[in-house]
């Protein structure tokens, strides 16, 4: 566990009247979507985020939003926004636009990105009355001003355990920039034996570097097997807590880092160097393809995305999640100046006896991610204009995803076994491409607090069957 701070928000005379001054919100671009889970009338679409009581399962809402930090949106006010409203970009404004939309949904957990860390305070004030505590991490480095939070209800959560995950690790060149991710263990205080894991991330920018963000995606899903791990099967397949990763990737569908996240796989070996677009024959021969070492073996990520340094965890932490320096990971909160970790002083890679765990030229997990946002098919060739989109850049598209897994493990993928983690019943559906073009035209503007669109799920946590025998 980190040192990341960990805070309540309380509902003092100056929070109550910053929530009290949340404008009303009715967005007539999006509408709460039922999936077929929630069609079993145990989902309230008129009230969305209504707790149902069922036997086996609590109902809670997650919401993802990139709330534009103000000092990026002020150092690219000419470059990006110049064509926007003015009296739309100003924080104060888009501070109150933003609460409307958080206050309307309602969620249980909230998942931020591009929280300026001089606004947290004012941020969290005008949510108070959801009784939130707040993890925050802000990015690396010292130069960028903002990071990312997440907020659970301290009514509903109990934390286990949080983590604040560091990209930047030194001497690895696809890992040097200063993004950063959340993931917190959360309990059920109504069923303690329930657990959560929850985790945001806002991965870098560069259109040109598809594989510094397959890189951090790598880093994530290996941090992710150390929180959620819950032990293996008979057959000795992992098993994990039920998973929610959302945020901002900066990657749209079907690109390499989406298809690592949710097939589970990805051969790397043979796309192109930097942008890991496919090739054919003759693009091999004019662009040089990415090979086979992706990370360096001395971080200790093996191409399952798992630490290398926990294959005995099932006896050194059992029920427990494995502390951060059984990791090869660097972090700022474990050094100052000279370190003895292994990040900054690389063994030698020919030192290491040969192993299929790494350098293989193909990458995979052993999670299964679903999609909140159903993104179609790659082979479907779908009109442009009926795709929903989460931002613009350049043109309206996707970046921003909620994932999260049905399942415990790949070998027990069906809803009738004891094993269904967590359902889907509802997205708060995205605009259409159409819709941002011809009705919304910018963002920020005097609606839309920023130049994001909020995500937001409704889902049914499954109680372990145990401890619903217990109850009754």
């Amino acid at each position: 566990m980190s040192n990341a701070k960990e805070s309540s928000v309380p509902a003092g005379p100056d929070q109550r009247r910053e929530a009290q001054q949340v404008t009303t919100y009715q967005d007539t671009h999006r509408r709460w979507q039922q999936t077929k889970s929630g069609q079993d009338g145990s989902y309230d679409e008129t009230t969305p985020t209504k707790r149902k009581k069922r036997k086996g399962g609590f109902e809670f809402t997650l919401m993802s939003y990139n709330i534009l930090a103000q000092d990026l949106l002020d150092g690219h006010l000419m470059e990006l926004y110049r064509n926007h409203d003015p009296r739309s970009l100003p924080w104060q404004q888009r501070l109150k636009r933003l609460l409307a939309e958080i206050h309307h949904i309602r969620p249980d957990v909230l998942c931020v990105q591009e929280l300026q860390q001089n606004h947290v305070k004012r941020f969290a004030d005008g949510l108070a009355d959801f009784r939130y505590e707040m993890l925050y991490k802000k990015r690396t480095g010292g130069v960028k001003t903002d990071g990312c939070a997440v907020f659970f209800r301290s009514d509903l959560f109990e934390l286990i355990d949080h983590h604040e995950v560091e990209f930047f690790q030194p001497k690895v060149n696809k890992l040097k920039r200063d993004n950063v991710a959340i993931i917190a263990k959360l309990a059920l205080k109504q069923s303690p034996k329930t657990r959560l894991v929850v985790s945001t991330t806002h991965l870098l920018f560069n259109p040109f570097r598809q594989d510094v963000r397959l890189a951090q995606i790598q880093v994530l899903l290996a941090e992710l097997d150390r929180f959620s791990y819950s032990g293996q099967s008979a057959n000795g397949v992992p098993q994990y807590d039920p998973v929610l990763l959302c945020g901002d990737f900066n990657l749209q569908p079907f690109t390499a880092p989406y298809r690592l996240v949710m097939k589970g796989s990805l051969r790397y070996d043979q796309l192109a160097t930097c942008t890991l677009e496919r090739q054919n024959q003759e693009e091999q021969e004019c662009r040089e393809p990415t090979g086979k070492l992706f990370l360096p073996r001395w971080l200790g990520i093996t191409d399952r995305c798992q630490h290398e340094g926990l294959k005995d965890r099932e006896t050194t932490h059992p029920n427990t999640v494995p502390p951060s320096d059984r990791t090869r990971l660097h972090h700022s909160a474990k050094c100052n100046g000279e370190t003895d970790n292994p990040a900054a002083s690389p063994a030698p890679e020919r030192n290491s006896p040969p192993s299929d765990e790494f350098s293989s030229g193909t990458l995979n997990h052993h999670f299964v991610f679903h999609s909140a946002y159903h993104h179609g098919k790659e082979t479907e060739r779908s009109n442009e204009n009926n795709r929903a989109a989460t931002t613009f850049q350049e043109r309206w598209i996707t970046v921003d995803y909620l994932f999260y897994t049905p399942y415990r493990s790949i070998a027990e993928c069906c809803p009738s076994l004891p094993n269904w983690n967590l359902e889907l019943l509802a997205t708060y559906g995205l605009p259409t491409v159409a819709q941002c073009r011809r009705y919304i035209h910018h963002i920020p503007n005097r609606f839309y607090g920023s130049d994001h669109f909020s995500l937001a799920g409704r889902f049914r946590l499954t109680t372990p069957a145990a401890e619903q025998n217990d109850q009754r």
